[in-house]
């Protein structure tokens, strides 16, 4: 198999991730089928991936990523969250499965992320600013959500302007 770095191609909470559709195409394109079922062991499901490969099925099914009970922040349906649980398992399966990479590690993202966004004086500012006009904190989580982050602390040096724009400041 070549080796090869996905593009991340939508946007989560405050990061970039390489969706399902983005994965399968890549596989489709170089000729790569699979399928995928859930295995319980000792009471845990983890994803099974059947790989096709050189033009014959594996027996042996690759073990993947652990199929967790999740609860996401700011959802209340439960059977979106199971769903967001078991999509995000698939994805990183496939990955595993394949061998295949991102166009970024999370590290490294993470790292650049953070030499990016605002000083703890910054937020206070920003805080005193949100405090002092009467802002809403679903008004705050609104124009947080508009630039992908869920925390203040998240913000970009470069998104003050926005964030405060949104607010009305």
């Amino acid at each position: 198999m070549a080796e090869t770095n996905l593009k991340k191609n939508k946007n989560g909470y405050g990061y970039k991730y390489t969706d399902l559709s983005e994965i399968h195409n890549y596989l489709e394109e170089n000729q790569m089928k699979y399928y995928q079922e859930i295995e319980t062991t000792d009471g845990i499901d983890y994803i099974m991936t059947y790989r096709y490969i050189d033009g014959k099925w594996e027996e042996k099914p690759k073990r993947g990523c652990r199929v967790v009970n999740a609860t996401l922040s700011g959802k209340s349906n439960p059977a979106q969250e199971q769903g967001s649980a078991l999509t995000y398992a698939r994805r990183y399966s496939l990955l595993m499965a394949f061998g295949l990479a991102t166009e970024d590690d999370d590290a490294e993202s993470l790292t650049r992320k953070k030499q990016n966004t605002i000083t703890p004086e910054i937020e206070r500012a920003l805080r005193d600013m949100i405090s002092n006009m009467g802002i809403s904190n679903e008004e705050v989580i609104k124009a947080l959500k508009k630039l992908n982050h869920t925390q203040l602390r998240e913000l970009l040096i470069s998104e003050q302007a926005e964030f405060r724009k949104t607010l009305g400041a």
